[in-house]
């Protein structure tokens, strides 16, 4: 007969998994236990979705971006939704309408991604640089710019970083479309979601160069600049400085923190450029979109 161990014994390689199995389950009762029956019927709902969720190529059916085909995840629910029914960030094209005619401009899409704005500027007949230094985002962007030709030909990618100095910063990157950010960020940016939730992703040395040396180095200045960066706008902004003074360009920016705000206004308001926000509706305590214009005789 089995004993049980006494004091100062350890238990038996068969006892030690009975007991941990044990406060396995009783951890699992008790979150079940504490769990509301409606945050179970939502567990249970995404689950559900995630399931059904079939990735593969998808017609962008209506919006600025109508006919583009998109490798995406998926179609059903939130954003990916939204960009296959044009949906997605569309008061960006809204704000514009009136105001700036993308025909024949110069776009720089700063933090692509996989190429959705990218694709409708282009759509609208705008020449695009696209700057993507993830290598999993850049990978599904040259898959769409494949599938897309006729559009490709007016797009063209740069897998560079943009910052405040030229040469190499450390770039902290995810390969999950479905995680935090699959957006990544520079390791000196200020991220929307604190550094501690980017634990896990990886980190490498890319390279990062001003906006300002880019055109220094022959790159035609553009007329309209799109920055989603993750918290590394107020860097992009740092490196461009003589652009934005001269041929001043409207500018479409996603703010990720509030206190880069506070330093991004201070600026905008040396080089006099008015702000306003971008669907105030849905905007967030932690990040809204601006657009920011020359002001007007300065």
């Amino acid at each position: 007969m089995r004993r049980a161990s006494g004091p100062g014994e350890t238990a038996p390689p068969g006892r030690q998994l009975l007991c941990k199995s044990e406060n396995n389950v009783n951890s699992i009762a008790k979150r079940l236990w504490n769990t509301s029956p409606a945050s179970l019927v939502v567990a249970l709902q995404r689950r559900r979705e995630r399931l059904q969720w079939q990735p593969g190529w998808f017609t962008v059916k209506t919006g600025p971006a109508a006919g583009t085909q998109l490798n995406m995840p998926h179609a059903s629910t939130g954003d990916w939704l939204e960009m296959v029914e044009g949906r997605f960030d569309l008061f960006l094209y809204e704000a514009l309408k009136n105001r700036f005619n993308l025909k024949g401009a110069l776009c720089w899409d700063i933090g692509a991604h996989f190429g959705y704005h990218t694709f409708g500027f282009a759509s609208q007949g705008a020449r695009v640089l696209a700057f993507e230094p993830n290598g999993h985002n850049a990978a599904r962007l040259k898959m769409n710019l494949e599938k897309n030709a006729g559009l490709a030909k007016n797009i063209r990618h740069m897998p560079v970083a943009v910052g405040d100095r030229d040469g190499e910063m450390v770039f902290v990157q995810s390969g999950e479309l479905e995680g935090a950010s699959s957006g990544s960020h520079l390791e000196e940016a200020t991220p929307p979601l604190g550094k501690k939730a980017y634990a896990a992703f990886e980190k490498l040395t890319i390279p990062v160069a001003k906006l300002d040396t880019l055109i220094e180095k022959g790159e035609a200045a553009p007329d309209l600049l799109k920055i989603d960066i993750e918290g590394a706008e107020f860097l992009a902004l740092s490196g461009a400085r003589k652009l934005l003074s001269t041929k001043r360009p409207l500018i479409l920016m996603e703010v990720h923190h509030i206190r880069l705000m506070l330093h991004i206004q201070r600026l905008f308001d040396e080089l006099k450029y008015e702000t306003r926000i971008l669907d105030e509706e849905h905007a967030t305590p932690s990040r809204c979109y601006i657009m920011a214009t020359p002001a007007p005789g300065a």
